[in-house]
């Protein structure tokens, strides 16, 4: 009898765990449950039409499409959000930061390789401006530590009064401009205090921070600093709010690494969105993708390192449709994945 009984209880316990994971409940650490579901993916590495060689930058346009910088292929491509393809059009060399305007037009970031590394001048640091169906509008900007000038520029976003805010990577700080491209504004420089950017890391180390993005709707503005394992948080003309984040590979850090080379070589926060409830998606380097309130509280989290859907090979840039669903460029699978993660 008694035997019975304990086998009894053992299986109620396996039934009872087996129904928490397919519930959704949250693991310790988390805050809520993870409703996050892999819908599709779309891409490889190549040149073909839906192809990529180094996904960067992600921004979705009034109609719900897709647009993606494809880094190495020097172009944009558009996609429906069911991932099939649309149109492409050439931009120059290493276009990165992405971001479409109420008009839908489209601002690129275009870094500025050494040409130690490439056998072409650096004409590159500049911020092009694109109409809608690819048509070069205007351009700005070059290599250099003044104003209006950069050193491998990285994310860029827009606000709702049509700020241009551009993370200046190298150069430790954000760029304001018009959208015509004049000057605003800046702030930050080299530093782990808050309002500065990159710590003790080496001057030219790009992925240290700024490197990506973002604007609530009330105009404030969030930075991902990848050295610092931090996101801070800023007024519309620069003034510091707030600061979270770790080193710790747990739900609320960014710590996890990215393992390329069969090495640890870089962690921290990479890309950076808001959702129709300004709550605040961040991806890591190392492969976690976390929610957040605009106050830095963890809310929730999904992701890890690996090529099956699901998983991240270090992930940039990632936007929200209207739809609710998010996009995720994961950069070196050379792919784009999409998930619904809004819970209505």
């Amino acid at each position: 009898m008694q035997n019975e009984c304990s086998a009894r209880l053992h299986a109620a316990l396996l039934i009872l765990l087996v129904c928490a994971k397919f519930m959704g409940v949250a693991s310790a650490g988390d805050v809520s449950k993870d409703t996050s579901a892999f819908l599709l993916e779309w891409g490889q590495k190549g040149t073909a039409h839906g192809e990529f060689n180094f996904p960067i930058g992600i921004a979705v346009n009034a109609a719900d499409e897709v647009l993606v910088t494809d880094f190495y292929n020097a172009r944009v491509q558009t996609f429906s959000s069911e991932g099939q393809f649309l149109s492409a059009f050439a931009v120059s060399a290493f276009p990165g930061g992405i971001a479409v305007d109420r008009d839908g037009n489209i601002f690129i970031a275009h870094a500025g390789i050494p040409p130690s590394r490439y056998d072409k001048p650096r004409e590159r640091d500049k911020i092009a401006v694109y109409s809608s169906d690819g048509k070069l509008l205007r351009e700005w900007g070059k290599f250099g530590v003044g104003d209006g000038e950069f050193d491998m520029p990285g994310g860029i976003a827009i606000s709702r009064d049509g700020r241009v805010y551009v993370a200046d990577q190298c150069n430790r700080r954000i760029q304001v401009f018009t959208p015509e491209g004049v000057f605003i504004t800046k702030w930050g420089k080299k530093g782990s205090l808050p309002g500065e950017f990159g710590g003790d890391a080496h001057p030219k180390a790009f992925f240290a921070g700024p490197t990506f993005v973002a604007c609530d709707s009330s105009g404030n503005v969030f930075t991902t600093e990848s050295i610092a394992c931090r996101i801070q948080k800023f007024d519309s003309d620069g003034k510091f709010l707030a600061a979270w984040g770790s080193s710790e590979a747990k739900p609320g850090g960014f710590g996890d690494y990215f393992t390329a080379f069969e090495r640890q070589v870089m962690r921290g926060p990479t890309g950076i969105c808001f959702d129709g409830h300004d709550r605040l998606w961040a991806s890591a380097i190392g492969g976690r993708i976390q929610r957040f309130t605009p106050s830095g509280e963890y809310l929730t989290g999904f992701g890890g390192e690996g090529t099956e859907p699901g998983k991240f090979y270090a992930p940039h840039g990632l936007v929200i449709d209207k739809m609710g669903d998010l996009f995720i460029v994961d950069s070196f699978n050379h792919r784009i994945q999409k998930f619904r993660v809004d819970d209505r």
